[in-house]
């Protein structure tokens, strides 16, 4: 018996969905091998950060709480990057502290690969291009001026155990809720442009970089309203609904939430990094999702006519 012969649609409704999941493979590894650069436009919140940061003047004080663990990495650590390679271009001192228990060695690495060191070797053959408080009033600048020293330049207080009420105690008073000393040891009142500085409401700005609890909102309910703090802010994908009424209300004067913000943030900084990357892949996969939605309408469309068809047939 001679099998009855397929036709297009029969053809595609047989359609081997494994070639659907080899583009989608695709589609994430060529972004990351070879990079796309599709343009990225900044949201006005996350040009909201950026300018404020741009606000800022040379040796002005910034606190930077950085409330996050590993699992989040991926989000906010190029954010991070992008926001310290602008605060170290202001030439601003920073003050580094966290409210979670699993974040003191990521962040004591980060620091001694970002804060401590250069974004670019010290070695990079074209000076011009060293990223660190590079602009020095007419001369060139040499690579070792891109560095920040501990207890120099910046001081990294460490973690303190306690979520909000070590939140709202930082609002009445960072010395004394560090007990007056850094991590290492040093007497903050030995550092003489923290000694004044005993409050939150003492600092220029504040940066929070919040995977959760605690984080961004806590601040906001905490500390905010109570001491008048200009804050920006950046998180995760999934927080950025809840987040978004504080940067309506002006609670917040910025935020950037997740990787996508944190390629638009590259952008605006002028430094593109694996968000960028990130961006890309996120892209192309969406594409690849969408045909392969137009394609299965296709497919149950096509079938529906040619049933129809035969039916009036």
């Amino acid at each position: 018996m001679a099998t009855e012969k397929k036709d297009w649609i029969d053809k595609l409704q047989t359609f081997d969905r494994r070639w659907v999941f080899l583009a989608m493979a695709i589609a994430i590894v060529i972004p990351f091998l070879f990079p796309l650069n599709f343009p990225i436009k900044a949201s006005p919140m996350v040009k909201a950060v950026y300018d404020t940061i741009e606000e800022l003047e040379q040796d002005d004080v910034v606190f930077l709480s950085l409330d996050l663990d590993p699992a989040s990495l991926p989000e906010l650590e190029p954010f991070y990057k992008a926001v310290l390679l602008q605060l170290k271009q202001k030439r601003v001192k920073l003050v580094v502290a966290t409210t979670w228990y699993a974040a003191p060695p990521l962040l004591e690495r980060w620091m001694r690969e970002t804060v401590e060191a250069n974004f670019v070797p010290d070695d990079a053959k074209v000076e011009k291009d060293l990223p660190d408080r590079a602009s020095v009033k007419g001369k060139k600048a040499k690579s070792k001026e891109g560095r920040y020293v501990k207890n120099v330049d910046y001081v990294w207080l460490g973690f303190r155990e306690g979520k909000e009420a070590v939140i709202s105690g930082m609002g009445k008073s960072v010395h004394g809720t560090f007990d007056g000393h850094a991590a290492d040891g040093t007497p903050l009142k030995d550092i003489p442009w923290l000694k004044d500085r005993k409050q939150l409401k003492d600092f220029k700005l504040l940066v929070l970089i919040s995977a959760g609890f605690p984080g961004v909102k806590e601040y906001v309910q905490q500390v905010q309203a109570r001491y008048k703090l200009r804050m920006v802010a950046a998180c995760t994908a999934v927080s950025t609904t809840d987040l978004t009424p504080y940067f309506q209300t002006g609670q917040l004067l910025g935020l950037a939430g997740g990787m996508t913000a944190a390629a638009e943030y590259e952008s605006l900084v002028g430094r593109r990094g694996s968000a960028t990357q990130g961006a890309d892949v996120l892209n192309v996969g969406h594409m690849v999702v969408i045909l392969a939605i137009l394609f299965g309408n296709l497919i149950y469309f096509a079938g529906r006519w040619r049933d129809r068809r035969g039916r009036v047939a």
